[in-house]
């Protein structure tokens, strides 16, 4: 008897193998091109073939092309160019943006998510750019994650290294990504002048009067327009991957006209914004809280004088309401920013100024002062002073510290202090002690008294001693 009648032949993982080989020889026999039970052609054939069908019934529905390349295969979406005039010089004078003479490449993505990782593939790519007063598109769609080299490929050819890119929140998502894809490839990503990203621009000097900064909003409330039916953002990555796994190429359609409109919408913000802020004619009739954020976004960039033309131009002339926008959602938030858009449409009474206002002569007063212009600032303290609200004590301050350093009115700034111990005094009766201005009130006091006594003992008779 020899060990094998003894022994049980082992079922491990070999014989799980042997398994399924044998399994595999008998599904292949009997298959054209077989020799033996074994095909000539590699595991993956099936697949290209598969991809290569998706590809052809892609360009079929969106009227694309279908690109072939080295890296792989994509699909290049073209739509005619719309008349979309932009004034790059008087762009190029708002706070962040451009000189006159930098392509702007508007750019955006959709994703297989909303993570930033490797696993996160940017699937289609949407451009545009300017050639005169013509805006062009152009997407970049994916057929198939394989072919993902040939599309980063094409998208490197089309961003010229002198250019800008134009996105919305693409700072923190889209170019980041779009970077982790190029490196995971082993690929340099280009090499880019600058990025201009709008959502910042956007939340600065038209966030006081938008329910939210979400680029579908900016559309309705602040360029006028609507998109109609609009696939949302949660339901594009689930059409992709269903599309991957054999699903119709038809649903892409509405996900490729997404990513159209979110690449026009940012030309259509900048031709807004060079229409109603890029020039000073054109700011008198703009909404004063829109003037007052642009204020701070010049001023953020240390451009004082023009941050002081915005205020200037925001504090004259008759009061200029709030632009009406299309019916939007309603509720506890909409209601909220309704009532701040009405409190900002009546920041221009003169008579009984109200905080919007007061903030804004609060703000010119420190470019004032920052300018050297010292008359001019005093006066604009003075104004808010005499206005009284929270700021009140804290502008009588600033009224002391103007005569003292300034006016050399050292009686003048102790009247200022005695104002503002006055407001203090108040607000510690209120409950809301000001423990730091009262501090630098007493400091402040005890000095000019000191200096308002060697005035007057060097100022007074030999005889009255």
């Amino acid at each position: 008897m020899t060990a094998d009648t003894i022994l049980p032949r082992p079922m491990g993982d070999i014989g799980i193998l042997e398994r399924r080989l044998e399994r595999l020889r008998l599904e292949r026999r009997g298959m054209p091109g077989s020799l033996d039970g074994r095909t000539d052609e590699p595991p993956w054939a099936d697949l290209a073939r598969s991809a290569e069908s998706r590809a052809d019934r892609l360009a079929g529905a969106l009227g694309g092309t279908w690109i072939r390349g080295d890296g792989g295969g994509h699909v290049r979406i073209q739509p005619e160019p719309i008349r979309l005039p932009l004034d790059r010089d008087r762009i190029a004078a708002l706070p962040d943006h451009p000189g006159p003479d930098v392509p702007l490449i508007c750019l955006d993505t959709e994703t297989t998510g909303l993570a930033t990782g490797a696993g996160t593939v940017a699937f289609l790519v949407g451009l545009g750019w300017w050639l005169g007063d013509q805006f062009h598109q152009v997407q970049l769609l994916l057929p198939d994650q394989a072919g993902e080299p040939g599309m980063l490929d094409a998208l490197a050819d089309l961003l010229p290294p002198s250019g800008w890119l134009v996105t919305y929140n693409g700072r923190s998502f889209d170019w980041p990504l779009l970077v982790a894809r190029f490196r995971l490839n082993r690929r340099p990503p280009p090499a880019l002048a600058g990025h201009l990203d709008l959502l910042p621009f956007v939340r600065r000097v038209f966030g006081h009067r938008l329910s939210d900064a979400r680029l579908k909003t900016v559309e309705t409330e602040l360029l006028g327009e609507r998109r109609g039916h609009d696939i949302e953002g949660w339901e594009i990555p689930g059409r992709y991957l269903e599309m991957l796994r054999g699903g119709p190429v038809e649903p892409i359609a509405e996900v490729v006209r997404h990513n159209h409109e979110d690449v026009r919408s940012l030309a259509r913000l900048m031709a807004h914004a060079d229409r109603h802020l890029g020039a000073i004619g054109d700011r008198r009739s703009a909404p004063a809280g829109d003037l007052f954020g642009l204020a701070r976004a010049y001023r953020r960039t240390r451009r004082d004088h023009d941050a002081l033309d915005c205020l200037d131009a925001a504090l004259e002339g008759p009061p200029r309401p709030i632009p009406t926008s299309p019916p939007g959602p309603t509720g506890p938030a909409r209601r909220a920013w309704s009532t701040i858009l009405t409190h900002r449409a009546d920041a221009m009474d003169t008579e009984h100024p109200s905080p919007a206002r007061l903030e804004m002569i609060v703000e010119r007063a420190r470019l004032l002062r920052r300018l050297g212009r010292h008359r001019e600032a005093l006066e604009a303290w003075r104004d808010v002073a005499h206005a009284g609200g929270p700021d009140a004590a804290f502008a009588w301050i600033e009224v002391a510290k103007c005569l003292e350093h300034r006016e050399r009115d050292p009686a003048g700034a102790l009247g200022a202090c005695a104002a503002a111990n006055r407001l203090a005094q108040r607000s510690r009766l209120l409950g809301r002690p000001l423990r730091n201005l009262e501090a630098d009130l007493g400091r402040r006091r005890v000095r000019l008294g000191h200096r308002l006594s060697r005035v007057s003992a060097t100022t007074s008779p030999a005889g009255s001693r």
